[in-house]
């Protein structure tokens, strides 16, 4: 019997019609697009209907009907909660009375925050979460569960932060404030934050704080309380997926609880009741995180399956556990932890069957191993695109280090969760906590001092990357059922299109120079492009990974030079990972030499790819490239005449009414409601060539 061309599973194609209405209501939402569009959908159905048919599905026009249905589904209830988000329901210029539970409480290098749901203001319900900075005396003592009233302004966040969606938006923390006054609290019961924090108290009272931090994560995913630099090393060896509660968790918990039930002979709808109530809790214990709840449906489809002796599908349990997230929480599918978990797990099940059948048939690797390789490189292939676009690089050890960690991690994963839930109860046992953690100890010890970061697989990966990358990808998977010519030659075809998209994007002679405009965290960044190299201009403020994404979505990981703009502590925020041995600082400041194995250039006058660069101040730099002059400044204005501002402050003064820098076009990092402003258009791109000035007008959200 002649196999058809495609391995069809309709929960996936009805899955994928959710995914592609959530996408394109954010659409709708982000250009402010007229709902009539909406009718351009309909005709869309013939797609899967002719396809159905030429697979010769009889139920071609009924299925076509039900994607059809849930595309719309998709659309609507993604569009209502981005628009409900940005309904403002209080006045940010005046102090609430505030009234809410602590659902959350954390740690961070920023301070202490609360997470408040079922808020008041001013006895008025609102409709998302607070944010609550927390100062040192902050009050009454307040923990998960408890009730807390307390005076302060609030302020919205926005929807879409730098021309993407605000990431507070997905867990509709919609408000931030500060306890400016004194908080008064009332005890409150909450089971799982309970348990949470009996597990914290456990592993911060007997451990120091880093380890405590660091085994708290893995616990429950939480990694606010994780140091920078220890949570980078996990990243840069590819191993960073440890910290989020997932299959691999969820499946060890699942497998104690089993093992359990089927030495006690209990009976197997019992035991399938106990096994997902257990796995559920934990999920609840860890806040519902999207990889918990991704992993408890999947599994939970997986019991049920053996329940009714039915076959399991990892394709079609995945399908469900996304299509049940994004119906209840659309603006999920825009959360980097849920992509990579959905696309770890979609990498495997489309990739590891194959990879391990063809690693076994190598007689030098055992049949265990090479599943377990597959598996490991299933999961890479998968996450590969989304690491790229979303933190600029890949970890080039990861696939390696991955076949050694992951079954050391499920080891220490088991001991020290047995060693906290045994503390928590009997804190006189914590003695064996110090004990328990000593394997992850060394595990941390060999990640910081092996240097990963200079194994990353940086520089390219945005645009249309991704699609030339995933085309390539799938062509090689089992599920197209490819004769090994037309396999050969297509996935050849899709490789050469996806390199020669990065080579042109790279390496593609600039006329002139492009100059593109960037701000994350408290600063900003400018990417000075030409034919001679690229030189990256930052801020104090920025944050390092957005800053690497930046240059990755620019294709400019071979930086000429970096130049930092900022007070005398500026220099700090240079990361190794910008990969550029020339650093610039205004010579205002005392030599710290060197610094993060980079001796620091303090010059007032220097020349760059043929531009030349002054400091006006620490704060201020001009540079004329092709009779264009442009100023960068990320503190007070000075009065120069240039093409080009870009600008942290407003370039306006209130007294005199006048402008105070005499510039033709001017750019801000964040100032919002005003024009070409970084904040609401996500990014600016200028060009010079010929002493004239052009830009692109990106679309307006």
């Amino acid at each position: 019997m002649k196999k058809p061309f495609l391995n069809l599973r309709i929960p996936v194609i009805i899955a994928c019609s959710l995914v592609f209405g959530v996408v394109a209501g954010y659409i709708f939402v982000f250009y402010n697009l007229d709902f009539a569009w909406l009718l351009a959908a309909v005709p869309l159905f013939l797609v899967p209907a002719i396809i159905f048919a030429l697979l010769k599905k009889k139920t071609a026009l009924l299925i076509s009907l039900i994607c059809l249905l849930v595309f719309c589904c998709g659309v609507v209830n993604c569009s209502a909660r981005a628009i409900s988000y940005r309904v403002h329901e209080v006045n940010d210029s005046q102090t609430h009375y505030i009234c809410g539970t602590v659902a959350e409480k954390y740690e961070s290098p920023n301070g202490a925050f609360l997470i408040l749901d079922n808020a008041t203001s001013d006895n008025k319900k609102l409709s998302g979460k607070i944010r609550v900075g927390l100062k040192e005396n902050y009050g009454e003592y307040c923990e998960v569960g408890y009730k807390i009233e307390f005076s302060s302004t609030l302020s919205n966040y926005d929807l879409f932060e730098n021309g993407k969606l605000n990431y507070y938006a997905e867990d509709t923390v919609k408000y931030y404030c500060y306890s400016v006054g004194g908080i008064k609290s009332e005890y409150g019961f909450n089971l799982f934050g309970q348990i949470r924090g009996a597990f914290r108290r456990a592993l911060y009272d007997n451990l120091d704080k880093d380890t405590a931090s660091i085994c708290y994560a893995m616990l429950i995913g939480d990694t606010k309380g994780v140091d920078d630099a220890a949570l980078d090393s996990f990243r840069f060896g590819g191993v960073a997926h440890i910290f989020a509660v997932s299959g691999l968790h969820i499946g060890l918990v699942y497998g104690v609880i089993a093992f359990a039930m089927k030495k006690l002979r209990a009976n197997k709808f019992l035991s399938a009741a106990i096994c997902i109530a257990v796995i559920l809790l934990y999920s609840a214990v860890c806040g519902f995180t999207l990889s918990s709840v991704r992993a408890v449906i999947m599994c939970a489809v997986g019991i049920i399956s053996n329940l009714f002796y039915a076959k399991r599908d990892m394709l079609n349990s995945l399908a469900a556990a996304v299509f049940i997230i994004l119906l209840v929480t659309p603006l999920s599918l825009f959360s980097v932890g849920f992509q990579l978990s959905v696309c770890a797990v979609g990498g495997i099940g489309i990739f590891s069957s194959a990879t391990g059948k063809l690693l076994g048939k190598l007689k030098i690797i055992p049949r265990k191993l090479a599943g377990g390789i597959g598996v490991t490189l299933g999961a890479t292939a998968g996450t590969f695109p989304v690491s790229l676009s979303s933190f600029g690089y890949v970890s080039g050890a990861g696939v390696l280090l991955n076949i050694v960690v992951i079954p050391l991690v499920s080891v220490f994963f088991q001991i020290i969760f047995a060693a906290t839930i045994l503390t928590a109860f009997i804190p006189q046992v914590g003695a064996i906590l110090p004990y328990a953690v000593l394997p992850l100890q060394a595990l941390l010890s060999f990640l910081l001092s092996a240097g990963f970061e200079n194994a990353l697989i940086t520089g390219f990966g945005a645009g249309w990357f991704p699609l030339f990358y995933c085309l390539a990808a799938l062509t090689i998977c089992d599920k197209f059922n490819f004769k090994a010519i037309p396999r050969a030659a297509t996935f050849t075809l899709t490789a050469v299109i996806a390199v020669a998209f990065v080579l042109l994007k790279t390496f593609t002679p600039v006329i002139g120079h492009e100059i593109a405009v960037s701000a994350n965290g408290y600063g900003g960044a400018v990417i000075f492009k030409s034919s001679r190299g690229k030189i990256l201009v930052t801020t104090e403020g920025v944050n390092a990974q957005r800053t690497v994404q930046f240059i990755n979505e620019e294709y400019s990981s071979a930086l000429t030079g970096v130049i930092i703009l900022g007070g005398d502590g500026c220099a700090t925020v240079y990361d190794p990972d910008w990969k550029c041995g020339e650093v610039y600082i205004s010579d205002e400041y005392l030599p710290l030499q060197p610094y993060k194995c980079v001796n620091f250039n303090y010059l007032k006058r220097f020349t760059l790819d043929g531009i030349s660069f002054v400091f006006i101040d620490g704060y201020t730099l001009i540079a004329e490239c092709d009779g264009v002059g442009v100023c960068v400044s990320y503190g007070d204005l000075p009065e120069v005449y240039c093409d080009l501002l870009i600008s942290r402050n407003l370039n306006y003064d209130e007294n005199t009414k006048t402008l105070i820098c005499e510039s033709k076009n001017t750019a801000y990092f964040s100032l919002k409601g005003y024009e070409y402003n970084v904040k609401e258009y996500g990014s600016l791109k200028y060009r010079t060539q010929g002493g004239k000035l052009s830009y692109e007008i990106p679309i307006r959200h």
